[in-house]
């Protein structure tokens, strides 16, 4: 959020709009969002407890790179480009939407078919897969907080093996009319098949910053509708008037309760509506 953010008095702060009230108010980053350890796995091991939040802090490390990457090369490196198809798949998995689905399957029939599918490519045969510890301790035990970031840690890694073969093209913002983000900042329109979560023709946005936003799709799927599937890999493109309407409205539609916009901005919805012509 601090490429959102704006610095006041010494303190990070990003102006949101919380949904359904009609103003934006001023939060401090550090609270903002924030959850005590709840992504934390019961594990023996230390390394297993902490391994999403170690996982996210190695990611945004390499945040600043890839900013940097795109303003000064106008691409993304090869090492840029396989960090963001990887942490793209932990931020869906982080996600609240997402989070609710795989604890509702969890809590189904469906069970251990679910787990069978996220997990297959941990062994040569399903029956092989099913003998596995880490399978049988997340298929006979109750759901609980813990079990499920167990379960989304594997599906984070399912998710990944069907990202590497994304082709990733980057939209470059409109002058004043910087992309928004949300509290739910991957826009992910997943095309399912039964339990096959995020097959070929799915498509993923994600607004890196104010002045990009990341889009995956994959080159091999039927569905050629969307014209951004005829953009050039790792190139950036500049945002057409339709395409900054079209995607405003998908990320600020993907809200799980917030919409964060750049800057600091203190507006009250009805006073002056040409200013927000991009989306709010």
């Amino acid at each position: 959020m601090r490429q959102f953010g704006y610095e006041k008095n010494g303190h990070s702060k990003v102006s949101v709009l919380k949904l359904g009230e009609k103003f934006t108010r001023q939060k401090s980053i550090e609270s903002f969002l924030s959850e005590t350890n709840i992504f934390d796995i019961e594990s023996d091991i230390l390394e297993i407890v902490r391994i999403f939040e170690h996982l996210n802090g190695l990611f945004e490390n390499e945040y600043h790179n890839i900013i940097r990457e795109l303003d000064e090369e106008k691409k993304l490196s090869d090492k840029s480009y396989s960090v963001l198809l990887q942490f793209i798949p932990n931020l869906i998995s982080r996600s609240q939407p997402m989070r609710e689905l795989v604890t509702e399957l969890l809590k189904t029939d469906a069970k251990e078919n679910f787990l069978t599918i996220i997990c297959a490519h941990r062994s040569k045969t399903k029956e092989e897969l099913h003998q596995q510890d880490f399978f049988r301790v997340m298929a006979d035990n109750p759901v609980t907080d813990s079990s499920v970031n167990r379960a989304l840690i594997f599906f984070t890694e399912y998710l990944f093996r069907r990202t590497e073969h994304y082709d990733i093209v980057i939209i470059e913002s409109q002058d004043e009319k910087p992309w928004f983000t949300t509290d739910n900042p991957v826009v992910f329109e997943n095309r399912m098949h039964k339990f096959e979560i995020m097959g070929m023709d799915s498509e993923i946005y994600f607004p890196l910053n104010p002045k990009y936003l990341i889009y995956l799709h994959y080159q091999g799927s039927k569905d050629k509708e969307n014209e951004l599937r005829k953009l050039a890999n790792n190139t950036i493109h500049l945002a057409s008037d339709n395409q900054n309407q079209e995607l405003q409205r998908k990320i600020m539609a993907n809200a799980h309760e917030y919409v964060i916009v750049e800057g600091e901005l203190k507006y009250k919805i009805g006073d002056k509506k040409e200013e927000m012509e991009n989306g709010l």
